[in-house]
């Protein structure tokens, strides 16, 4: 066997969007990998019912959805040198009618149940030129990882796809996201807004619209962000996912809500409140990460993935609010029409997620692994959770190392983004690459983290850096009383994003601790990254108030502002068109070390955005995860 190397992340192939056939036990999904210097990505298309595997080949397929009467699979292709495709194919691969253009970036899909219409939500291309003037009037004008978004919308059409005519439903000021047809094909349910200062709130509903007299009707109330709605099997309530918040769109909950049509309106109820944890697997709009709520088929219940401590638990939620724990460690799923079959991901610690098909009883029917060659590679196949206390709050981290290695041997503190998001025991090309080389990776589920109950995640509200800080110290001395690590070990630090500002708070607030930091897609300053970020994340009222409300708050919690206490060696990897933490937050740090002295250096990774580190393009990530090693390889 072989060590994992950063050469080795150009194999990795990525499963997604898995989606079963309605009445075969056949799963279609959307596989990644590289192509040279280019991520690629084709339809598959799988399972014991089959003869072999399908495989639709391009350069950017995605979202496979098949047909309500299983004989067709719609995806999207693009975005292309060309535009956007609708492409329709039979379950063999072969194309059922002429590609149909989309006016924009396709970005998901849904079918009619009469199996002649799709919607489809796409990012629309731009209406004005691509002038060198650029007139901005509203937060929100950009995004990463798209950069200038200007007067373009996440739309909503109805493709007729018999007649191959594109009619665009969303009115064309606002966005509009995840569209779900409700069991007769009258109504579309989506999630949008009617705000004329949505750019400055976090307001998202959910709303129905009448296809044929373009009626719209908002179900729920204005009080948070709603996302993901599907469609009850009798058509008398809908599904979402819910924050209960106005204040923000990343750093609380999302629970499960069902809204239930009565007399004059809808009526909402909170399903999951009580469980005090939220869904995993979801990001705020503009483009939400993850899947759908499922209803049984009965109606009954409701299958949603849970987040408890960095863990996907797969939870059957009844109307009346009754939980049942399904399965572990799942993605989102589908269920055929039965609802004796379904199809997910299954996430492991050694290798990328599976494709699997499971029965009603959880009985596994199909595997399907695209990664076999790491089975022959020296990677961590069984992660510690380790519980510790911090300031009287038990905290956890998952410890990532091979067996039998010395505890003479410097280790790792690695600090994860957010700050509201958190580890699980799932595979991260980058905890193995260190794991392999014999370092012991300590990823720390601070105070803050997701999956822990909202008040541990309100813990560092208006409070970024202390108490995270803290509890990476009393990790360090558990570590050591335990006896897994030497007091002698040095210690290196490292994390993207938030995990970067996090590395930053450690170099500066803690320099006899820390002997090497690694910070990637960094914050060093809380004012320029609540005014500089693309804010589609809500970093101001995150801090608890504007720079100009609380100014001494900005100065006391950014990194910056302390880094003449900085004693550590400091790499700073940056996309250089990172919209989330924009460059100028590394190019501060590097400045303000280059200016004392101190040993510091930057890279610039061009045509690179926020999360080149996991989704860049090849060189990139050979070229970063090979310059982390070489960094820590001072340490001894």
């Amino acid at each position: 066997m072989t060590p994992f190397t950063p050469e080795d992340i150009v194999q990795l192939k990525e499963p997604s969007h898995v989606r079963v056939h309605p009445y075969r036990r056949v799963a279609a999904y959307a596989l990644s990998q590289f192509d040279g210097d280019a991520r690629v990505s084709t339809i598959r298309v799988e399972g014991p019912d089959m003869d072999g595997a399908m495989e639709v080949k391009g350069t950017h397929l995605h979202h496979p959805e098949w047909a309500p009467d299983g004989e067709g699979l719609a995806y999207v292709e693009g975005p292309t040198e060309s535009g956007s495709w609708l492409h329709v194919v039979d379950r063999h691969g072969r194309a059922i009618r002429s590609p149909i253009a989309i006016p924009g970036d396709g970005t998901s899909l849904a079918w009619n149940p009469d199996g002649r219409r799709v919607a489809v939500e796409y990012v629309s291309n731009p209406r004005e030129s691509d002038a060198e003037v650029r007139i901005v009037r509203r937060l929100r004008h950009h995004f990463d990882s798209r950069g200038y978004i200007g007067s373009r919308l996440w739309t909503v059409a109805v493709v007729d796809l018999e007649q191959g005519i594109l009619d665009p439903i969303s009115p064309e000021s606002f966005h509009h996201f995840t569209p779900s047809w409700s069991p007769d094909g009258r109504l579309l349910t989506l999630v949008t807004t009617r705000s004329q200062d949505w750019d400055r709130e976090w307001v998202w509903d959910v709303y129905t619209v009448d296809i044929e007299s373009r009626r719209w009707e908002r179900v729920t109330d204005a009080s948070g962000v709603a996302l993901y709605p599907v469609w009850a099997p009798d058509g008398a309530a809908i599904a979402f996912l819910h924050n209960h918040s106005r204040d923000t769109g990343s750093t609380a909950d999302y629970h499960l809500h069902e809204a239930r049509r009565v007399q004059g309106g809808w009526r909402v109820a909170c399903l999951s409140h009580d469980l005090d944890r939220g869904a995993a697997l979801v990001h705020e709009p503009p483009e939400p990460g993850g899947g759908k709520p499922v209803y049984t088929p009965d109606g009954s219940a409701i299958l949603w993935v849970v987040n408890q401590g960095g863990q996907y638990h797969l939870m059957r939620t009844g109307r009346n609010g009754e939980h049942t724990l399904i399965d572990r460690h799942q993605g989102w799923p589908t269920l055929s029409t039965d609802g004796q079959t379904r199809a997910q991901l299954v996430f492991r610690p050694d290798s990328p997620p599976l494709v699997t098909l499971k029965d009603e009883s959880g009985t596994v029917l199909a595997e399907v692994d695209d990664n076999l060659w790491l089975q022959d590679k020296v990677v961590c196949r069984n992660p510690e959770e380790y519980a510790f206390e911090s300031d009287g709050t038990t905290v956890t981290a998952w410890l990532w190392s091979l067996p039998n290695r010395s505890a003479d041997h410097p280790w790792l503190l690695q600090f994860h983004g957010g700050p509201h998001g958190a580890f699980g025991p799932y595979f991260s090309h980058t905890q193995q690459i260190l794991a392999s080389e014999g370092y012991l990776v300590a990823a720390l589920n601070y105070r803050g983290s997701a999956g822990f109950g909202q008040g541990f995640a309100d813990l560092v509200h208006a409070n970024w850096g202390p108490l995270e800080g803290r509890d990476g110290i009393h990790l360090m001395d558990a570590l050591i009383s335990d006896g897994r690590v030497r007091a002698t070990a040095q210690v290196g630090v490292f994390g993207p994003s938030y995990g970067g500002f996090m590395t930053n708070w450690m170099v500066t607030h803690y320099p006899e601790r820390v002997n090497a930091g690694v910070a990637i897609s960094t914050v060093s300053h809380l004012l320029t990254s609540a005014l500089g970020i693309d804010h589609w994340e809500s970093l101001a009222t995150d801090q608890g108030g504007a720079p100009w409300e609380i100014p001494g708050y900005y100065h006391d919690h950014s990194p910056l502002m302390h880094a003449d206490r900085i004693g550590a060696p400091l790499l700073l990897l940056h996309g250089e068109d990172d919209m989330t933490c924009p460059l100028i937050e590394a190019e501060m740090m590097f400045a303000a070390l280059r200016m004392q002295g101190k040993p510091v250096e930057l890279v610039r990774y061009v045509r690179e955005s926020h999360a080149f580190h996991r989704a860049g393009r090849p060189g990139t990530l050979v070229d970063a995860h090979g310059r982390m090693l070489a960094w820590f390889s001072n340490l001894r």
